[in-house]
């Protein structure tokens, strides 16, 4: 492919290509969170509780039996404040919420489905070299205290520091265990609608970030990596759907899924991307470098060639059309001047399967997607 260069933009027409950025319109955003699963576990899953003490779980983390998933959700969001309360309502031995993982029976590795932040906020004290927050709702003893290690817990730090060090040590916390398979797709599929309905409150997970705990692997890597590219950046207002709660992930994996597999799309956005997602967790090489390649090839000329270089205001169903077009005849539009190619965008747009009527709501319905990638794929055929 040749490097397509901003020497070898046409001008834009200013009526078409006003600076602008990617959005996300109200029928959109619901793309993201929708989920029509089944509630009822597999007959082979069970679901247990028992206790666990911190520093058996913190163990567990240590000695990577315990994923709690460096790239999930939001990452560690609670203040040091909110964690200065967790670790004195511990030594003070208040209720605690109980907390919910996974267990693969195959390798007996566990991983947090419900709990991340309490679980981090443990480590975090058992790691030591931490000054909690100053606070007069906490324990004197512990209210802007520093943290010794673990290993030196026991000898470091004052006498009631130590007494309360030993006291969270053996603090037992309950926690409900969900004893699956996870090369399983049904088992997996029931894990990721328990985390919906866990995360049911005011900040639930999208379905991205559900799947970029559990479906963790290479292909997760990668989708990490391309939404970080230079073009990509551009495409999307520098990053604002891509930073944005892993929805420019998502837009990515959408792009692969219906540019490969949209014969297997039935009714539901959100199991179509999970089964890909399933199926793709840990490809070849030679998988994750023809992804990357056709990526890199398809956002460089949509950048330049389609979008002229300039912003645009579109949504997400456009994008992911426009981008699997593109890609389905990437030879021929690279041949084709930015003129031309900026035209049949415009002939796209212009089309009933991207009116604010068919844009307005069911986006995923079977037959509006597949109308909409057809469309799109017909279009920058030139046909």
């Amino acid at each position: 492919m040749t490097t397509i260069g901003q020497d070898e933009v046409s001008e834009p027409d200013t009526n078409l290509l006003a600076p602008t950025k990617i959005t996300l319109t109200k029928s959109d955003k619901v793309t993201f969170n929708e989920i029509d699963f089944v509630e009822i576990p597999p007959a082979d899953v069970f679901a247990f509780n028992e206790l666990r003490t911190c520093a058996d779980l913190y163990r567990m983390c240590r000695d990577h039996q315990l994923e709690i998933q460096p790239y999930y959700q939001r990452g560690f969001v609670w203040s040091n404040s909110t964690q200065t309360r967790f670790i004195d309502s511990l030594a003070k031995s208040l209720p605690i919420p109980s907390m919910c993982f996974s267990m693969d029976t195959r390798t007996g590795n566990w991983q947090v489905i419900d709990g991340q932040q309490r679980m981090r906020t443990i480590v975090r004290f058992f790691e030591g070299n931490w000054k909690l927050e100053k606070l007069p709702d906490v324990d004197t003893v512990l209210s802007g205290a520093t943290i010794p290690e673990a290993e030196n817990g026991a000898s470091e730090g004052s006498p009631e520091l130590r007494q309360f060090f030993r006291r969270i040590e053996n603090k037992t916390l309950p926690i409900t265990v969900l004893r699956c398979d996870t090369s399983d797709p049904s088992h997996m599929e029931y894990v990721f609608t328990i985390f919906h309905r866990l995360n049911a409150g005011g900040s639930k997970l999208n379905n991205q970030e559900i799947r970029n705990c559990i479906y963790s692997g290479q292909f997760n890597d990668l989708l990490i990596e391309l939404d970080r590219d230079q073009n990509w950046l551009k495409i999307n207002g520098g990053g604002l759907v891509g930073t944005h709660r892993l929805r420019g992930q998502e837009v990515i994996l959408r792009f692969f899924a219906l540019y490969e597999s949209i014969g297997t799309y039935k009714s539901s956005l959100a199991r179509f991307l999970n089964d890909y997602m399933f199926a793709n967790r840990h490809p070849a090489e030679e998988f994750l470098d023809d992804k990357r390649l056709l990526f890199s090839q398809t956002v460089e000329v949509v950048w330049y060639k389609v979008l002229g270089g300039s912003y645009r205001h579109l949504s997400v169903s456009v994008l992911e059309a426009l981008l699997v077009g593109v890609a389905t005849n990437r030879g021929l539009v690279e041949k084709r001047s930015a003129k031309d190619v900026q035209e049949m965008f415009h002939t796209l747009l212009r089309l009933e399967e991207f009116s604010d009527e068919a844009l307005r709501a069911g986006l995923a319905r079977k037959d509006k997607v597949e109308a909409r990638i057809e469309a799109a794929i017909r279009t920058f055929a030139g046909s």
